[in-house]
């Protein structure tokens, strides 16, 4: 995965994207299926959108939306937050943001609050604990959690109490 500069602007494409996030994420009463169908009206990715589920005020990035993939029969609950692009440390100044793309596998289960915050893939039948801090790489069927997510176990394994 190779990361780029990108540059700080507000085009027409992020602006849209703004508009049916918010929209999205602070209508209350509407089905998760629906709101997985309006954020994908700002470049997601939905294998199947009426086959996934999005919480209410699940905040995808607006940089770079199109970056992001989410697989048929995923659920992503309240107040997640999954971006696609970060800060580079070694610049003081804060000028120089990354971009990567973030890849949510099918029959994924990404808890309340969890926040993915850099380029990771995360495999096929995986579950993300509340609260949890993604930063790298999370196997198909494993269950993960944490800050920063570490493996718990493996979902055909009971889990610890």
């Amino acid at each position: 995965m190779t990361n780029k500069i990108i540059p700080r602007k507000y085009n027409l494409s992020r602006i849209r994207a703004k508009f049916f996030s918010c929209l999205a994420r602070k209508m209350p009463f509407i089905p998760g299926e629906m709101r997985a169908m309006i954020h994908s009206f700002t470049g997601v990715k939905f294998e199947s959108a009426s086959k996934t589920f999005v919480g209410e005020d699940v905040y995808f990035d607006s940089v770079r939306p199109q970056l992001i993939t989410v697989g048929k029969g995923s659920r992503i609950t309240e107040g997640a937050k999954i971006l696609t692009h970060f800060l580079d440390q070694n610049f003081p100044d804060c000028s120089h943001f990354y971009e990567g793309s973030v890849s949510i596998g099918k029959d994924v289960f990404i808890g309340i609050n969890v926040v993915i915050a850099s380029p990771v893939s995360i495999g096929d039948g995986a579950i993300v604990g509340a609260n949890a801090v993604v930063t790298k790489d999370i196997p198909a069927n494993e269950v993960w959690g944490g800050i920063p997510a570490k493996f718990i176990s493996n979902r055909e394994s009971p889990v610890p109490v």
